[in-house]
């Protein structure tokens, strides 16, 4: 599988889309959590704008098999898929019948015979994944470049290329509610961190790297609120993560990131 245009990529006809087609008429209120999503939902569809996290926050807590095409479309391009290139590229294991990897250090293997992503429980492995971390995986696999590059070099996904202009006067759906999750309590959040096994940095009120796939780390960066400000958090890639997933992916690996964090407490 070749190609790194995510519109051509979509309207092939060949492959799956690397996420879901952008409908700006869609109603968020499907997906509302509480009133000030729906809010925001309202700003959304008014400013005629998506978050490059929209996606992620869209399909949280869904099933990848419940997206009944899109799961036909990627496990199809996955079917009897060679591993020899992106094996050597970014030195994951296989054997005749799976590739091996990690994702946030839990284990998950792609099957060879059906193109599934299967994930290691205590109960043994399981095709039931949830959309953002399959995607994120799929992602992975399909557009990492032959030879990618790591800038050691932390910008917000916002600002990668491709993700558009960033409407700062709106919310972010992902990262405004975090932030407004933990203002007053960093100390939970530093638990939280820890717990997850995050590397402290010396940043803000609390901050720490974290590792989602080895070639893909990402920092959090968290200030609590003041007399003046409202608690906000950031999370930086390395400027050249496009080399390895689409910039739309980041999303669905922070979304995860947060969600993991959030269980802690």
């Amino acid at each position: 599988m070749t190609g790194r245009n995510p519109l051509s990529f979509y309207m092939s006809g060949n492959h799956p889309p690397p996420i879901c087609s952008k409908t700006y008429s869609t109603e968020l209120s499907e997906y509302t959590k509480n009133g000030w999503i729906s809010n925001m939902a309202i700003s959304f569809q008014r400013e005629i704008f998506m978050s490059v996290n929209y996606h992620a926050f869209q399909n949280r807590g869904y099933l990848f098999s419940g997206h009944e095409a899109l799961s036909r479309q990627w496990r199809g391009a996955f079917t009897g898929y060679d591993p020899a290139r992106i094996s050597k590229i970014l030195n994951l294991e296989t054997d005749e019948n799976y590739l091996y990897l990690s994702y946030f250090g839990r284990p998950y293997r792609l099957c060879f015979r059906n193109g599934c992503i299967e994930k290691k429980t205590e109960d043994g492995w399981t095709e039931e994944l949830y959309f953002n971390e399959t995607m994120s995986i799929y992602h992975l696999l399909h557009y990492t470049k032959d030879q990618p590059l790591i800038a050691n070099v932390w910008v917000p996904n916002t600002a990668l290329e491709g993700a558009g202009a960033h409407n700062r006067n709106l919310p972010d759906p992902l990262l405004s509610p975090f932030a407004a999750r933990f203002s007053g309590k960093g100390d939970l959040l530093e638990e939280a961190c820890q717990k997850l096994g995050g590397i402290k940095l010396n940043k803000g009120d609390v901050a720490y790297q974290f590792t989602s796939f080895p070639q893909i780390p990402l920092q959090l960066i968290f200030w609590d609120a003041d007399e003046d400000f409202p608690a906000q958090v950031q999370i930086l890639v390395d400027k050249q993560v496009t080399d390895f997933i689409h910039f739309e992916t980041t999303g669905c690996i922070i979304s995860d990131l947060l969600e993991m964090l959030e269980a802690q407490i």
